[in-house]
């Protein structure tokens, strides 16, 4: 079976979320997750810290309602970035606030989990004002760049995520899941889109060229080269249907092979008689390349057994009964040598790729200095901070069934 490879443009999402995020789409044809529901996704799983931070760092207070009545505050300053004094009581705040939503209101079993993940409470200090600190420096470059978010442009991309995710009352619900409401969601979804024009201002880049796309295409071969084009017809079966439904539609998807076999019908009219794959219809069948993205296996495994033009026999899948055209092929025996070799859509992928990767390392060094520019002053850990409990005599579990900080 070939190498199969995942849009790289977000992080992979457990299947489970992809089809509460997609499902109708889904069902069509393949186990396929939008590119704005992979970025809903990401922005839900990266940014729940982050919007905690930037609403607590300045202010040095807590985003949500915190019950301290069981501990001791401190007061003074955690540190000073750039002049922003960062509270030693939001910091101590949001350790409790996690320490008790892991469930270790114990000292003992919060000092279990400190040594089972490598950590003091000096050094789980030290990170959560490591994350303050870069926020409130993002911040500040926001504001030094002129980077701003309109209402309209949240609204807009709200309403992308909702429309991505089959309607805004089921992308309500998966939100839900997670702890967001839909103004916790915007107010996440502002601060990735000012963040994303922040890359844009402090890390340009520029198309890539010819020779790069190809060296890349050269360094990666194997998640691109023996890609194959497809093209899909689509008899639907509801995955409650009984078995007479699934015999008239297997019957159904053997009538149109033979018409189509015969050259009663071509595979493009077949299409538009048959096919219950409302997404590929539009475009004669057209899903695109195995290597791009990612087919449920029958329909893989089928496909990888077809030369440019052929037609499989009636191939079943979870979605029902497919017929498959191998419309085009990409196989060099050695390497890339010139870019006319890489298909269009391949060569815009990789593209993308180059792009994206050359950006986020401009980023990261333009932000690794940006740190080491600041003033930024940590003052010691109070003693008397509720979570700095001994871990003397305490070692590791010999199960390590412990979960990391991050």
């Amino acid at each position: 079976m070939a190498n199969k490879k995942k849009n790289s443009e977000a992080a992979p999402t457990p299947e489970q979320q992809a089809r509460a995020a997609s499902s109708s789409r889904k069902k069509q044809r393949k186990t396929y997750v939008s590119k704005t529901v992979k970025i809903v996704l990401v922005v839900i799983g990266v940014l729940a810290m982050l919007l905690s931070v930037s609403a607590m760092a300045c202010s040095g207070l807590m985003s949500q309602a915190e019950d301290t009545s069981s501990y001791k505050l401190t007061g003074g300053v955690a540190a000073t970035i750039n002049g922003t004094n960062l509270t030693e009581d939001t910091v101590t705040k949001q350790i409790m606030s996690m320490r008790t939503s892991y469930g270790y209101t114990k000292d003992k079993d919060w000092a279990q989990y400190l040594v089972d993940n490598d950590l003091t409470p000096k050094k789980y200090r030290k990170q959560l004002i490591d994350s303050y600190a870069q926020q409130i420096l993002l911040q500040q470059a926001q504001k030094e760049n002129g980077v701003t978010v309109s209402d309209e442009e949240v609204e807009k991309a709200w309403k992308d995520a909702c429309k991505s995710a089959g309607g805004a009352k089921a992308f309500k619900k998966t939100l839900k899941t997670y702890g967001y409401t839909e103004d916790t969601y915007k107010d996440s979804l502002k601060e990735s889109l000012a963040q994303q024009k922040l890359k844009d201002a402090v890390a340009p880049t520029s198309k890539p060229k010819d020779s790069e796309i190809v060296d890349y295409i050269n360094e990666n071969l194997s998640n691109y080269n023996d890609a194959r084009r497809s093209s899909n017809i689509l008899i639907k079966v509801d995955s409650d249907a009984s078995d007479e439904d699934k015999a008239a539609a297997k019957a159904k998807a053997q009538e149109c092979l033979d018409k189509i076999n015969s050259g009663e019908l071509s595979f493009e009219d077949a299409v538009k008689q048959y096919s219950d794959d409302t997404g590929s219809k539009e475009k004669k069948g057209d899903v695109g390349w195995d290597k791009l993205t990612t087919f449920v296996d029958s329909y893989q495994a089928a496909l990888e057994g077809l030369n440019k033009g052929d037609v499989s026999d009636v191939v079943e899948s979870t979605y029902g009964y497919h017929i498959i055209k191998c419309t085009d092929y990409f196989h060099v025996d050695n390497q890339v040598d010139d870019i006319k070799q890489v298909p269009k859509d391949i060569k815009k992928y990789v593209s993308n790729v180059v792009k994206t990767q050359a950006a986020s390392t401009a980023y990261s060094e333009w932000l690794e200095q940006y740190k080491k520019d600041a003033d930024i002053t940590v003052n010691p850990m109070p003693k008397d901070v509720p979570y700095n409990v001994s871990l003397k005599g305490v070692t590791k579990s010999s199960t390590d069934d412990s979960s990391t900080t991050e």
